[in-house]
């Protein structure tokens, strides 16, 4: 248990220093990689489709495509971050309530102190929308470590049950 923990702490401690990194980043690079990212998606469309959706679409249908992409990043590192919180929390004796307030807590306060981290980069500005979005990725995140959880439970239990019944 004590190596699932240092394991699960690595983990979070991976996508902490992540999120710090992206928030370090300027707001010119922030968004050239958000830019890079809706192009590859575009470019992986064209390959399928044949469609080409940098010359399809509008400069403000663009705009509005990267920032679904920005906000999808929010959002899944931060399920990510709550994903791993969840794992270290389920190396203690603690109650289920507990350790998804504890997840939701820990991940809403990193996510306002990433705001604030944000306010002192240089063309990046601290948004409440980010947070939301940012607490909905915490959720979503942990409602998968505890469906995570119930499969490797009900496995264990099962091969539990085989072993007693040899």
């Amino acid at each position: 248990m004590k190596v699932l923990r240092v394991i699960a702490i690595g983990f979070t401690v991976f996508w902490m220093v992540l999120i710090f990194r992206f928030s370090a980043e300027t707001g010119i690079e922030s968004h050239e990689i958000s830019d890079q990212v809706t192009l590859l998606f575009c470019k992986v469309v064209h390959r399928f489709t044949g469609r080409d959706l940098v010359m399809s679409l509008t400069a403000h249908q663009y705009a509005v495509l990267e920032l679904c992409f920005r906000k999808m990043a929010h959002m899944g590192i931060y399920c990510m971050l709550s994903f791993s919180t969840m794992l270290v929390l389920f190396t203690f004796p603690l109650g289920m309530v507990f350790r998804m307030l504890a997840s939701l807590i820990f991940c809403v306060v990193y996510a306002c102190s990433d705001e604030f981290h944000q306010f002192l980069v240089e063309g990046r500005s601290p948004r409440a929308l980010d947070v939301m979005i940012d607490s909905a990725g915490a959720v979503t995140g942990i409602i998968a470590a505890l469906l995570f959880f119930c499969v490797v439970y009900t496995i264990y239990h099962s091969h539990q049950s085989r072993w007693q019944k040899r």
